[in-house]
């Protein structure tokens, strides 16, 4: 049970900032659309702040959105052997990428997410939460071979 309630905090953690990060990116290449400049300080200061102030709410919903695509990924796999980690990174995938999709129907703003104002900025979001799938079953049920890597 430790192991699994370990996974599951790295994969949300991760999943949202690594998410951060990528939303930020949108925000910003968005602003260098309209000839806004963006120096490396104000990049650096833009992630660090979406880091401390989106990533949560984020982690959040990634959290929701786990706790029903992971359990879903395990039933799945149980019957469809050989390709478990796959399931868990295309739940989380999918989970997020409906979340966003759901989330965004229902906010009253055009979008809650800027970055999921876009088909790639949606897909890298959604991407995140595969990414959190993908580790959640690196860190729950690490293969031999996971073993054998180094840590660096």
């Amino acid at each position: 049970m430790f192991r699994v309630v370990i996974a599951f905090l790295c994969a949300v953690l991760s999943g949202a900032l690594v998410g951060s990060i990528v939303q930020t990116q949108f925000n910003l290449a968005a602003l260098a659309e309209l000839s806004v400049p963006i120096t490396i300080d104000v990049r650096i200061s833009t992630i660090i702040h979406d880091i401390i102030n989106f990533s949560p709410i984020l982690a959040a919903m990634l959290g929701v959105v786990l706790l029903v695509a992971l359990p879903v990924a395990g039933f799945v796999a149980h019957f469809i052997q050989g390709i478990e980690r796959l399931w868990f990174t295309f739940a989380g995938f999918i989970g997020l990428l409906l979340c966003f999709a759901i989330v965004n129907e229902l906010a009253p703003m055009p979008t809650f997410i800027a970055a999921t104002r876009s088909w790639s900025g949606w897909l890298l979001m959604a991407a995140t939460g595969g990414l959190a799938g993908w580790l959640f079953h690196r860190v729950w049920r690490p293969t031999v071979r996971d073993l054998k890597d180094p840590v660096v």
